[in-house]
């Protein structure tokens, strides 16, 4: 009987710890996008969701709805899930109970369990081509599926199906994309079943014969040469691709920079296309580019590499230059000048919505105001701009055209740099930030630059480290980039010319000549802007080396994120940016072994009080304190009031009054003060603003 207690309350106390599984639900975008997940992890403030297949995939916090975050919070704090990435397990065989179609000890029937749907969920894109209204409509990117021989030749891109191996069958890859992906098949309806897909993958496995070969594959068994244990393991999918941001007409956020000697509608139009004026000539820039970057180029873009796998646009179409548009596929051209009848393009964009070849077959019909823009465009000859950049997209410019951003600088970067400078993305579970931490894939990235300053001065090819870096000697070991061959000296003068024309997002007016001499720099004295900062970390790096290995690993483990300011810099930021509710005083002790390379400490949002700013008053070279949003008092501040290489410090959200005020007054390093929200009165503002003339107060 004792014996029986003991075990019973063994399996009981084993239970309670048990983690409960998250039910699927429906999450959504700010931008309104959905899909269906369950989130089986986290690691900081990236949450780890299985689709119905068991396929992994990352989504960032920041990426989700307010409702969705709320749901996540809770659910961590409730801990209902899991930190870490989990270790996907195999479910235990089937001991031969059927499936929706076939049973797993009959193995797959392609006639029986596959074929059926492929006929109600592909074949109306891939099928034999067929006459409509006197024209022959062949099958979408080549591909057939009506037959078995077909389905197994694939196209001019070679086969979808490779037997035995799921990870290399385009087919598969395409039908477990996550449901918001624009390559997800079928594009129209709802995304396969699981146990559609499941039959794919087994038939697949099985060998993709015709006939039942004999072999069996049980439900969610691994491939050959992976065991369970192994499969997918450490292995995360990226998140899907981020859609280009679309804001409400009028918003300051859709303000496009003009640069100099360029009228404002013409830098509008080119950026975001423009409606022609009656009579004015269509031009394929400025009114027919926009509209098919807008409703086309999610699939017929330039190739791209997606998880190691080069993706080509469907239907081997590209729609991203006039050259691309005119050039069709091997079907064919699409657009042919004069030709509205002879023009595919048009003729897809005014078949009925229900038509398989309608297009665009996401997002609704175009309007018939930009149907009838492109039909006059083609009606007038489908002439490409005179002097557009879309002529030399992805080359050099001619000397007398403007240098494009999107169209030369961008490609070469891509080309060039992103293997190093992409965005941060996840492997084998770790993520991977970009060199430096330099990001270059937009143009708003390539402004900023790190945290050693920006990269690109405007008009001024000499002060741009970009253009220093790639012009170094070819055995330098600072060249750039530093893999392959250097840049050829005409893209080198690209480069130069884009800064010499203002190095804007938008095209300039002239193209400059990279021969010309420069003006001359006026000498002006800057005090308390960013330069006086950089000089100011630049001096504190050269005092120190660079903190262990394992004190990091040290610092990282109560939670925080440590990273250095740059490569071979040895100061480093410490934030506590993910579930910053959980971190206390504590917490500040595991800096001891690095509080001489701390220069910037974020420590906002968190359960600090008085007793953190006694710990961070011993680091010595912290340039940069945020505090927002806790329990710090005019206490506290005594505690910082020695640090004499404070420049930044925000205050907003806490019990700092006026009282504190007295003590940030006597640190006259100070350049920037946040009081948003805090207990300090206008009046204490005001004679603080007294003490400290030259410092950004913000209240």
């Amino acid at each position: 009987m004792g014996r029986d207690l003991r075990l019973l309350f063994f399996l009981v106390f084993t239970l309670s710890f048990a983690w409960a599984e998250e039910p699927f639900r429906t999450f959504k975008t700010p931008q309104g996008k959905s899909f269906e997940g369950q989130v089986v992890g986290y690691e900081g403030q990236v949450f780890i969701l299985s689709n119905k297949t068991g396929s992994l995939f990352k989504v960032p916090f920041n990426a989700l709805s307010n409702e969705d975050k709320t749901y996540l919070i809770e659910a961590v704090q409730q801990n209902r899930i899991p930190k870490g990435a989990p270790t996907p397990t195999a479910p235990p065989p089937s001991h031969g109970t059927s499936t929706s179609a076939g049973t797993v000890a009959q193995g797959v029937d392609f006639h029986k369990d596959i074929v059926p749907i492929l006929e109600s969920r592909c074949n109306d894109c891939h099928k034999a081509p067929y006459e409509k209204n006197g024209r022959t409509m062949k099958p979408k990117a080549g591909l057939r599926f009506d037959e078995y021989a077909l389905l197994m030749q694939g196209n001019d891109g070679g086969p979808v199906i490779v037997p035995g191996n799921t990870k290399e069958s385009i087919l598969f890859e395409v039908i477990t994309l996550p449901p918001d992906d624009d390559m997800i098949m079928p594009p129209k309806g709802d995304p396969l079943t699981a146990d559609q897909i499941e039959l794919f993958r087994r038939w697949i496995l099985e060998g993709a014969s015709e006939k039942p070969s004999g072999k069996v594959v049980a439900a969610s068994a691994p491939e050959d040469g992976e065991s369970a244990d192994s499969k997918d393991a450490g292995v995360i999918h990226k998140a899907p691709p981020k859609k280009k941001v679309v804001f409400r007409k009028g918003s300051f956020f859709a303000h496009v920079p003009v640069p100099l000697g360029v009228s404002p509608e013409e830098a509008l139009a080119k950026a975001q296309g423009s409606v022609p004026k009656p009579g004015e000539p269509i031009d394929f820039d400025r009114h027919v580019l926009p509209i098919l970057n807008d409703r086309c180029d999610s699939c017929h873009h330039a190739p791209f590499d997606r998880n190691g796998r080069l993706v080509n646009p469907k239907a081997s179409l590209r729609f991203d230059s006039h050259q691309q548009v005119m050039k069709g596929n091997l079907d064919g051209p699409v657009v042919v000048a004069n030709d509205l009848e002879g023009s595919s393009l048009f003729t897809v964009l005014n078949l009925p919505e229900d038509d398989d070849l309608f297009m665009p077959p996401k997002g609704g019909p175009m309007s018939a105001e930009r149907i009838d823009i492109i039909k006059r465009w083609i009606e007038e000859g489908a002439k490409p701009s005179e002097g557009g950049s879309t002529a030399t997209k992805g080359g050099i410019p001619a000397p007398d055209e403007p240098v494009s951003f999107h169209h030369h600088i961008m490609p070469l970067i891509e080309n060039r740099c992103l293997d190093c400078h992409g965005e941060p993305y996840v492997k084998n579970g770790r993520t991977i930030k970009p060199s430096a931490g330099l990001q270059l894939d937009t143009y708003e990235w390539i402004i900023k630059g790190n945290v050693d300053g920006t990269i690109v001065t405007p008009g001024d090819p000499a002060d741009s480290t970009l253009f220093s870096v790639i012009t170094l000697p070819d055995d330098d070991p600072e060249i750039m980039p530093p893999k392959g061959e250097p840049l050829t000296e005409e893209q080198r003068i690209m480069v130069k010319r884009w800064i010499l024309e203002g190095a804007s997002e938008q095209p300039a007016a002239t193209a400059a000549d990279p021969n010309a001499m420069p003006p001359p720099k006026e000498n002006v004295e800057v005090v308390g802007t960013v330069s006086g900062e950089q000089d100011l970390l630049k001096t504190l790096a050269k005092r120190m080396s660079a903190p262990s290995k394992t004190a990091l690993l040290a610092a990282e483990k109560t939670g925080a994120l440590v990273t250095q300011l740059a490569e071979r810099n040895p100061l480093v930021r410490a934030e506590f940016s993910s579930f910053a509710s959980e971190v206390d005083d504590g917490d500040l002790g595991a800096f001891g072994n690095i509080k001489n390379n701390i220069s910037h400490l974020d420590i906002s949002r968190t359960r600090i009080t008085d007793t953190a700013l006694r710990t961070a008053g011993t680091f010595p070279n912290l340039t940069w304190l945020n505090v927002r949003n806790t329990k710090v008092s005019d206490n506290g501040l005594k505690s910082i009031s020695n640090l004499k290489y404070l420049r930044y410090i925000n205050l907003s959200g806490t019990q700092v009054t006026d009282k504190g005020t007295a003590t940030l007054a006597q640190m006259k390093e100070l350049k920037e003060i946040y009081l948003w929200a805090s207990k300090v009165s206008e009046k204490g503002v005001a004679n603080l603003r007294k003490s400290l003339p030259d410092a950004k107060i913000l209240y």
